[in-house]
């Protein structure tokens, strides 16, 4: 518990900072649009490029922990579409919220839990994360991408649309490009290498301030019942489908450690973003993300204790 805590602490530091800067003046609201485009456009792919061109994929499960992560999250997006009649319907959720909810669901902070996973293992698991990364964030970004090109406010739900949105998407460019040379062997020289690894450093910092800055605490406290429909299917449900799909696959020991911590991490920060470029509600991520953030502690240390009771770890 003390290990999960001591990961997200940081996180609610530059949020906190986000939100107090922008509430002081110090950095004028109109202005906060220039960074979000730029993270957008250049930190937020580069910080995944860099994940996933750097993952080593050595000697690891790849095979099994890919099926299981995939499946969960392919079941779990089938399941949101699912729910979209009913929240139209009876909950009277429009469609830029629908998004932010679906994002809020499928999205997982990947750099939170690498943080935990060094902290609590060491760094030789952290070629699971890797996997992880390589498996989910490809196939996230493609749905998330896809969903708000038919639901956010911007869209235009034709289907040249909607496939001109995920090709043009940089989150996908840069996910599947990272994956391509890291799979390809394909070396980068040095030089270019660190400047992608220093413009990535800086995307994880401008996401948590941007979270922050877009922070109304008139919906985060208190919570709205999208937020609670959000971090109980993000923090209960997708843990639950990842470990039965994990046990299904013959997985347990670390890889199922780093399943369940890779699925019971709060919603990536970038999510605000993309909700802000695409037509989401950006206050709500940015509430469910606050949320998600503290609780997350709570559902990590829950299941882990769960299957370690079970004798699966």
């Amino acid at each position: 518990m003390y290990v999960i805590i001591e990961a997200i602490i940081p996180t609610f530091f530059l949020v906190g900072l986000g939100l107090y800067i922008r509430r002081s003046g110090l950095v004028p609201e109109e202005q906060w649009s220039g960074l979000e485009t730029i993270s957008y456009w250049l930190f937020f792919p580069a910080l995944i490029f860099n994940s996933l061109f750097k993952a080593d994929l050595r000697n690891v499960p790849l095979g099994d922990m890919t099926f299981a992560l995939v499946a969960a999250i392919l079941c779990m997006a089938a399941v949101m579409l699912a729910l979209y009649p009913v929240l139209r319907t009876v909950f009277s959720v429009d469609n830029p919220s629908y998004t932010s909810i679906y994002q809020g669901v499928l999205r997982w902070n990947g750099f939170m839990a690498l943080a935990i996973v060094q902290k609590a293992y060491g760094n030789d698991a952290m070629a699971l994360v890797a996997v992880a990364m390589a498996s989910m964030i490809p196939v996230i970004n493609i749905i998330i991408v896809g969903i708000m090109a038919v639901f956010g406010a911007n869209s235009r739900p034709s289907f040249g649309n909607v496939l001109l949105n995920i090709i043009k998407n940089p989150f996908i460019i840069a996910s599947l490009v990272g994956l391509a040379i890291n799979l390809s062997g394909i070396h980068i020289w040095d030089p270019i290498a660190s400047t992608v690894e220093i413009t990535g450093r800086a995307g994880l910092a401008c996401a948590l301030l941007i979270v922050g800055a877009g922070i109304r605490l008139k919906h985060a406290f208190p919570p709205v019942r999208e937020v609670w429909f959000a971090c109980i299917l993000r923090l209960v449900g997708m843990p639950a489908l990842a470990i039965g799909f994990a046990i299904l696959f013959g997985l347990g020991g670390q890889p199922l450690e780093v399943i369940i911590i890779s699925t019971a991490v709060p919603t990536a920060m970038n999510s605000y973003v993309l909700a802000k470029k695409m037509g989401g509600n950006a206050p709500l991520i940015a509430a469910i993300v606050t949320w998600q953030t503290p609780l997350s502690a709570l559902s990590i240390t829950f299941w882990l204790a769960f299957v370690r009771m079970l004798g699966l770890s």
